[in-house]
């Protein structure tokens, strides 16, 4: 029998039963709600017609009584009207008789007392004053008559109010029975279905219950286990495809081990032919490759098979990148020279520039990451030796350009004698070129300070306000020759910041000179300061002016770099590289901001003075 066979022979006799039940309980109800509708009102109408027939006669029995005190003519209206609602009353009697025979006689009864009844009325009004009291308390007179109709209307009304008890008693009995039937249904219901329930317990859940263990134990690699097998349902079929299943994954793990085995010892090797330090860790931090070259340089322990993986502690210039690439999962690519990380090997310092980035699975879970340290010492060497050069020859050209300046000056001072127009004109052209050689001159020798550490800072406790209005005053005299508006936020409250004030402020002297140089007549140069999140304060310098495209934002701080088509703008190419590495040296960020058209921004997120710091 099959799956569903099986549950259809356990359901459909519960679902015979209750719907027995809930049938037979549907015609009981409805049954003894219409017996006990109609009996209980018709019965209730000759109940209600014997009370107003009742008074309809005490009424008519009292006209008698006014007409013999002498009130003849309300006595007979008052007999007119009540014999109307008497014979309403008797009239709904008549036609609502329900109790035979018994009701039936009375009814009978009822209507010959009230002809004689109403036909001695009549003869006592005819009659004259005298002769009434014999009609009335005569032997048979209409006393008589009215007590007689009295009892027939009292034993009306007490049959049918026994007919309404005796209904009553009925409901009650065949709703106990309903009840004791519907209790027994129901229990007979409960049985069936507990029985149902441990029938398929027996033939469905437990063959499901063993195929359900026995996918977690194969899930956690126990895969010699077999399923047993009981019967040919789905639930046979499901464990003999599960048995087929398990079979065939004992034999895909025996070869992807193997596979994995190739895949790690060939990934192993490509790793071990890195001439850089390569190191893969989990998320944990626990060393899943490496290197020799890694084990030599930061003493990584090599995993070994069969053993835990040890865990390794990046030295204190890697720990924040590789946290950012575990934690954030956001790869750490370094590219300049002031972001590498030096080590001591075999007696003399090497620099490497950290790459660190996040493993992922195809799914995009992040697995771990990978760190490589590229060797960069014979660049960084000759980054220091072009650095030297060109402060050597700086400094070598500094003393000569600076006597030329002289020269040129004095002869413009026409102190050895008068000039022609066309002298004076090849002189003044001299002394500009030579004031913006020298200027070159300068910058190079302070970039080349800057870059090899050779500048010492002054640290110092700085009110930002101070620093922008400084750099402001400064500035004021170029804005207005070029009728700029040079604006200061207001920046109360901001704790001070630990800079060198002569260095930034050449730093922020750079970065006004570019904003009045690039921004047109009119325009303005707004420079401002606030607290950002993690404590550190940003000091910014926005302008109006033509701004830089988007493609050329990425290397601004470049040295000698010059947005295309701008070279007849005055400037060298190396301000923002001195600015750059000017906030570096306060461990700083700079970052610069521009939209062609609307105005460039650069922001200096310096860190807060801190006593002891």
């Amino acid at each position: 029998m099959t799956l569903r066979g099986h549950i259809l022979l356990a359901v459909t006799p519960l679902l015979l039963l209750l719907l027995c039940l809930g049938g037979a309980g549907a015609a009981l109800l409805l049954q003894l709600g219409q017996r006990s509708d109609a009996i209980l009102r018709e019965n209730y109408d000759s109940v209600r017609a014997m009370a107003g027939l009742n008074e309809a006669l005490e009424r008519i029995d009292s006209s008698y009584q006014f007409a013999l005190a002498g009130q003849e003519r309300d006595a007979r209206e008052a007999h007119r009207a009540n014999w109307v609602l008497y014979r309403e009353q008797l009239g709904v009697e008549e036609r609502n008789v329900t109790i035979f025979p018994e009701e039936q006689h009375l009814v009978a009864e009822l209507q010959d007392l009230t002809i004689r009844y109403q036909a001695q009325g009549e003869a006592f009004y005819a009659h004259p004053a005298r002769d009434r009291q014999r009609d009335y308390f005569g032997e048979r007179g209409l006393l008589h008559t009215f007590a007689e109709i009295k009892r027939v209307a009292a034993a009306i009304h007490d049959i049918n109010e026994e007919e309404m008890h005796n209904a009553s008693r009925k409901a009650q009995d065949t709703a106990r029975m309903s009840v004791i039937g519907f209790a027994f249904g129901l229990a007979l219901s409960v049985v069936l279905a507990v029985t149902a329930v441990l029938w398929l317990q027996r033939t469905i859940l437990g063959p499901i219950q063993a195929v359900t263990e026995a996918a977690t134990a194969i899930g956690a690699g126990q895969l010699h286990l077999v399923v047993p097998v009981r019967g040919q349902d789905e639930v046979g079929r499901l464990a003999q495809a599960f048995n087929v299943m398990t079979e065939k994954l004992r034999g895909y793990r025996q070869s992807n081990t193997e596979r994995l085995l190739h895949a790690r010892l060939t990934a192993q090797a490509t790793i071990d032919s890195f001439p850089d330090p390569v190191i893969v860790i989990d998320l944990f931090g626990r060393v899943e490759f490496a290197n020799p070259a890694a084990q030599s340089l930061l003493g990584v322990p090599p995993p070994k098979d069969g053993e835990p993986l040890a865990v390794w502690h990046p030295p204190e210039s890697l720990r924040q990148h590789v946290e950012d690439a575990l934690r954030q999962q956001r790869p750490v690519l370094t590219k300049a020279f002031d972001e590498a990380a030096t080590f001591r090997v075999d007696g003399e310092d090497r620099t490497y520039l950290p790459q660190v980035r996040p493993t992922r699975s195809p799914e995009g879970e992040t697995l771990g990451a990978a760190v490589v340290l590229n060797d960069v010492t014979r660049f960084r060497l000759l980054d220091r030796l072009k650095s030297d050069w060109v402060a050597t020859v700086s400094h070598e050209l500094k003393t000569p350009l600076t006597s030329v300046r002289l020269a040129v000056h004095v002869l413009l001072e026409e102190v050895v004698g008068p000039l022609e127009p066309k002298q004076l004109e090849l002189l003044v052209e001299a002394r500009e070129n030579t004031e913006r050689l020298l200027k070159l001159i300068e910058q190079l020798l302070a970039l080349a300070k800057l870059e090899e550490g050779e500048e010492r800072l002054s640290i110092r406790p700085v009110d930002p306000a101070d620093l922008l209005r400084a750099a402001a005053d400064d500035a004021l005299s170029r804005a207005e020759d070029k009728r700029l508006a040079v604006v200061i936020d207001d920046t109360p409250g901001l704790p001070p910041i630990a800079v060198d004030s002569v260095r930034l402020g050449r730093a922020l002297d750079n970065l006004l000179d570019n904003a009045i140089t690039y921004t047109e007549v009119g325009g303005k140069v707004t420079l401002s300061a606030k607290l950002i999140d993690d404590g550190r304060v940003r000091l910014t310098v926005s302008d109006t002016g033509i701004g830089i495209p988007a493609e050329s934002l990425p290397h601004v701080f470049d040295r000698f770099f010059r947005v295309p088509g701008r070279d007849q703008m005055p400037g060298t190419g190396l301000g923002l590289a001195i600015v750059r590495e000017i906030v570096i040296a306060h461990h700083g960020d700079i970052v610069c901001e521009s939209e062609p058209g609307r105005g460039t921004t650069f922001h200096i997120t310096l860190p807060r003075w801190e006593e002891g710091a």
